[in-house]
């Protein structure tokens, strides 16, 4: 059980897609709100029931729903984006995610023959962040739930699928490595705003000092000393 007592307001029960669209709509269904009608999963035609007949099986038609005079796949309707937006923009969410991204990058570093220290301390069973978790409350009981080197809270948003841009939410809470050339360890991961993140980069101690002179680079240093006490060029 992860221990979250130390900021209460940051969980919350995880909600169905049920429970977020009688949030919505004040009704639990999407065809209480829209005609509903099923296809053939492969080829697409109208089914005279819920189901058609495969082999002499039973397969499942797909939903569609008429909207705006034309019928689509509940993926188009706004109450599902707003419900997927909802579910997704959650710390737990995120985490999960943080996870993939840690998985992805150690993948592409292999694949282009670059060395990393160490190992990927934040494997964890498939869709489940909970190693990853833990580091991330033991830093919240310390710094807060911000930002360590600019103080930004953290947020976890995320947009609907029809209207996401490439723009980066820069308060979003991301996992940043200390040492690129070290692995995503307990030691070497720090959760920093992604803004952060992104505008730090892979620069030198000399460059980043030139680009965030003043309170950031004086915590950064600080943080790295204390993870690293024999960091060369960090006193």
């Amino acid at each position: 059980m992860i221990q979250t007592s130390f900021f209460p307001q940051l969980e919350k029960v995880e909600r169905t897609r049920k429970d977020i669209l009688k949030e919505i709509t004040g009704k639990e269904r999407l065809c209480d709100l829209y005609p509903l009608r099923y296809v053939h999963q492969k080829t697409g035609v109208i089914c005279s029931k819920s189901f058609y007949l495969e082999g002499g099986k039973k397969k499942q038609g797909r939903q569609q729903f008429f909207f705006n005079n034309e019928w689509v796949y509940k993926e188009k309707l706004p109450e599902e984006r707003e419900s997927r937006r909802l579910r997704e923009s959650t710390l737990s969410f995120f985490m999960r995610k943080i996870k993939e991204a840690m998985r992805n990058t150690n993948r592409c570093w292999k694949e282009d023959n670059r060395e990393v220290l160490g190992v990927n301390e934040f494997e964890d069973k498939w869709n489940c962040a909970d190693k990853l978790r833990v580091h991330f409350d033991e830093q919240v009981k310390k710094y807060g739930y911000m930002c360590p080197i600019t103080h930004i809270d953290f947020t976890t948003i995320r947009r609907q699928e029809e209207i996401k841009t490439n723009e980066k939410i820069i308060t979003n809470v991301s996992a940043d490595r200390l040492f690129d050339h070290i692995n995503y360890t307990k030691q070497n991961v720090l959760f920093t705003s992604l803004g952060w993140n992104l505008a730090r980069l892979n620069f030198s101690l000399e460059d980043i000092e030139k680009l965030f002179p003043g309170e950031y680079i004086k915590r950064y240093k600080k943080i790295v000393l204390e993870r690293f006490p024999n960091s060369k060029g960090y006193e």
